[in-house]
């Protein structure tokens, strides 16, 4: 991510659904906004990216007087998908060191960041983010549109062929704004969109400070991580008589420390077919419900021990069984206390008693 101290929400959509009519409405509520296609058009002015298109894309692309001529650009990559996945592997990084280094010299934390652009889920873009909206528009609405700018049928559709589906960002996001009716629809959407953003960047901010009890009167449910249970150092039930399960995660997390818990083991998913009567079968998903459990976790880096990485185990409360490999959803009830170095083994085990101890009393 960007800054994990900053509240940042990716915007997307497809080619001329409105992406930026949605972000200047953002940007009219409060939001700090940042346009991915601004930053390229300044770094398609300097006199090095120049070069480097060049090379790629050859002379043709410039004018007599020395402008990159995008509409040139346009039809070299749109008909060449290898042209185009490496203008976006020369561009992209280049853009994110931009906002990178605009993260880094703004010291508001607590104000909701938009970045738009198009190509975040087709570039796996995604987990830079907090929360991600889809703007979208039905395609006629779309190609329409673009024909009163003056951009034909065929170039529309051939631009539109070569992002993902709309169907399949508006699945991915947090949010979907439907840009296909009058301003004024799409404001009100936008206006619900952003007063959820504020309680989500509040949230986090409690989240980061390790006030984690205080999230869920904030959006309805306490704060969650999901992660797959990864092979640890085995201190855990060798030296500490206690088990714990690793966790490997992605995203923030709360503040280091010690926290109680509730843990869902999640059983996925089954595939099969369903009978709703003779000659009449249909594939169905049936969804397993995920068994939870008390427990008590630690994020931390274990200084007891010298480790030097960030981890993130639970001891799971009246469970035995191998959770190798299985995922988990752990949901952050109430913080105990800091994490800290104990002068030895003997010591922490002591302390781990008094936190099973007090995560019960919390869970009930």
């Amino acid at each position: 991510m960007y800054n994990n101290l900053m509240f940042i929400v990716g915007l997307t959509g497809n080619y001329g659904m409105g992406k930026s009519a949605v972000l200047q409405m953002f940007r009219e509520l409060g939001a700090v906004t940042i346009d991915a296609d601004w930053v390229v058009q300044q770094l398609l002015r300097e006199k090095q990216v120049h070069k480097k298109i060049k090379t790629l894309l050859g002379a043709g692309v410039f004018n007599k007087k020395g402008a990159l001529d995008r509409k040139k650009v346009a039809e070299k990559i749109f008909r060449n998908k290898s042209l185009r996945i490496k203008l976006e592997d020369l561009l992209h990084p280049l853009v994110f060191e931009r906002i990178d280094d605009f993260f880094r010299k703004t010291k508001n934390g607590s104000k909701v960041f938009i970045i738009e652009a198009p190509l975040i889920f087709e570039r796996g873009y995604e987990s830079r983010f907090d929360k991600m909206i889809a703007v979208f528009t039905k395609e006629i609405t779309t190609i329409n549109r673009l024909s009163m700018l003056g951009i034909s049928p065929k170039d529309a559709i051939e631009r539109l062929k070569c992002q993902l589906p709309i169907k399949e960002k508006i699945k991915k996001s947090d949010f979907v704004i439907d840009n296909s009716m009058n301003p004024e629809k799409t404001k009100k959407q936008v206006t619900a969109v952003y007063k959820e953003l504020l309680k989500e960047a509040k949230a986090k901010n409690l989240i980061l400070e390790g006030k984690v009890d205080r999230v869920a009167k904030i959006l309805g449910k306490p704060f969650s991580i999901e992660g797959t249970v990864i092979k640890g150092a085995g201190r855990g039930e060798k030296l500490l008589h206690t088990p714990t399960a690793n966790i490997s995660f992605k995203g923030y997390s709360p503040k280091e420390g010690v926290y109680a818990v509730r843990v869902a083991i999640l059983k996925g998913q089954v595939s099969g077919i369903r009978y709703q009567g003779k000659n009449n079968l249909s594939p169905s998903t049936l969804h397993l419900a995920a068994k939870t459990f008390n427990a008590v976790a630690n994020i931390g880096k274990n200084p007891t021990f010298g480790a030097s990485e960030l981890s993130f185990e639970v001891h799971i409360f009246n469970f035995s069984g191998n959770l190798l490999g299985k995922k988990l959803k752990v949901h952050f009830i109430k913080r105990i206390r800091d994490e800290k170095k104990f002068p030895n083994a003997k010591a922490l085990e002591a302390q781990i008693k008094k936190d099973i101890k007090k995560a019960k009393e919390i869970l009930g």
